[in-house]
């Protein structure tokens, strides 16, 4: 990837996120929204902007809103950027921040097995030191 892709893709994320924030009046684009990536094609003609929800209404609404607002959103981009094509913007439902949160609950719950006792039931003693660590 090249260091203007990752200008560019910074400067979406951005812009998107301020748009999300101040442009939108959906109903259905409400809760907490965050614009986890952006990636942007090679050519800076396409960018997919992954975003993270949480809130009360159904992702697929929420994104159904942020779909319908991608005129909006587009403007907001192409007027901010100094580029001479606005890249075409999708957006993506980005669940990697659920995923992570699934398997920090696994890791808690098997953690707190381990720490109730063995599997076997006895517990096992302190290994004793030597003298000559005193």
């Amino acid at each position: 990837m090249s260091i203007r892709q990752q200008k560019v893709e910074s400067q979406i994320r951005r812009l998107v996120s301020e748009a999300i924030l101040r442009e939108l009046s959906d109903p259905r684009v409400n809760g907490l929204l965050s614009v986890t990536r952006v990636s942007v094609s090679p050519d800076l003609r396409e960018a997919r902007v992954y975003i993270s929800v949480l809130s009360d209404r159904p992702e697929s609404t929420v994104m159904s809103g942020l779909v319908s607002a991608r005129g909006v959103i587009q403007k907001h981009v192409a007027d901010g950027m100094k580029i001479r094509y606005a890249p075409r913007i999708s957006f993506l439902l980005d669940e990697s921040l659920k995923r992570q949160a699934e398997v920090l609950k696994a890791l808690d719950a098997a953690s707190g097995k381990e720490q109730s006792g063995t599997p076997g039931g006895t517990e096992i003693p302190p290994a004793e030191t030597p003298d000559s660590f005193t």
